[in-house]
């Protein structure tokens, strides 16, 4: 206390100016309306930048929670999609049946949606790999099919509790069946381990239409992936070895070196399809 005491007496000329010039602002502030209204608009910026620094900083920090929120009415409206196009397709192949589209009536499809964070991502090896934060806790497992809200991104080929590692397109061990939209005729998905923004559909047959633009899709040959899911857009096309053959150079739709959050699909009768399949190779043989 002696020392505060003596504190205050040593710098008590300080305390009386600072004191004194508050009293003087005030005076001015108070008695004088052109340096109040200068007083008041420089306070109203000064508070209004604080709040929009303020705002920026919880928007961004609320971003992940849009995203995932984002993510969540995807998922959503992709099976919807789905389900829709199912049914649309049922009923053109049956003209006998007249029943109005409700959204009761339509079936629930067999593809479910389930969102995950990209934890790890390479896209400068050979052999890139994608480390996501779901594992088989949450219902993951081996050669399930992997998007993002841009397009497709890989299969899921090693799965642990809590994590799962991807193997995505640009990675020259990935081999997908996808075909041009509007057509029904497949081709084979290849990386040739130069650029993750493009990749390569082989084996298109020369005589199908095509043009530069055209959007390149998931054939639904799979249980892994359902039909429709985009790849990316056609830029230019070459020769193969066989002439009756081309090789489309594909951009990927889906941006590898931005890549944050994934939807990993399940379907449902995956595991059916392949048991089914398994018996028919046995029996063959």
């Amino acid at each position: 206390m002696r020392n505060l005491i003596a504190f205050l007496i040593k710098n008590s000329s300080w305390f009386v100016f600072i004191l004194l010039e508050i009293l003087c602002f005030y005076f001015i502030f108070q008695y004088n309306s052109f340096q109040r209204s200068v007083y008041l608009n420089s306070s109203n910026e000064i508070v209004g930048r604080v709040y929009a620094i303020s705002g920026e900083v919880t928007s961004y920090f609320g971003l992940k929670e849009t995203n995932q929120d984002l993510l969540l009415k995807n998922a959503d409206l992709q099976n919807k999609l789905l389900a829709l196009e199912d049914y649309i397709h049922d009923r053109n192949n049956d003209s006998l049946k007249t029943q109005a589209i409700t959204t009761d009536s339509i079936p629930t499809k067999n593809f479910e949606f389930i969102i995950s964070r990209v934890i790890n991502n390479s896209i400068s090896q050979l052999e890139n790999y994608i480390t996501i934060n779901k594992g088989s806790k949450e219902g993951i497992h081996t050669e399930m099919g992997v998007i993002s809200q841009q397009g497709i991104v890989g299969i899921v080929r090693a799965v642990s509790p809590n994590y799962s590692v991807v193997q995505p397109v640009i990675n020259p061990k990935t081999s997908l069946s996808c075909k041009v939209k509007g057509s029904n005729t497949p081709g084979s998905l290849a990386w040739d381990g130069v650029d993750y923004r493009y990749i390569s559909l082989e084996g298109f047959p020369r005589f199908e239409k095509f043009e530069v633009g055209d959007t390149i899709i998931t054939s639904g040959y799979s249980g892994i992936f359902p039909e429709g899911i985009i790849i990316g857009i056609v830029e230019d096309s070459k020769s193969q070895n066989d002439d009756n053959f081309l090789t489309l150079k594909v951009r990927l739709s889906t941006d590898f070196s931005s890549l944050k959050d994934v939807l990993i699909i399940k379907n449902n009768d995956r595991e059916e399809l392949t048991q089914l399949e398994k018996e028919i190779t046995t029996n063959g043989r």
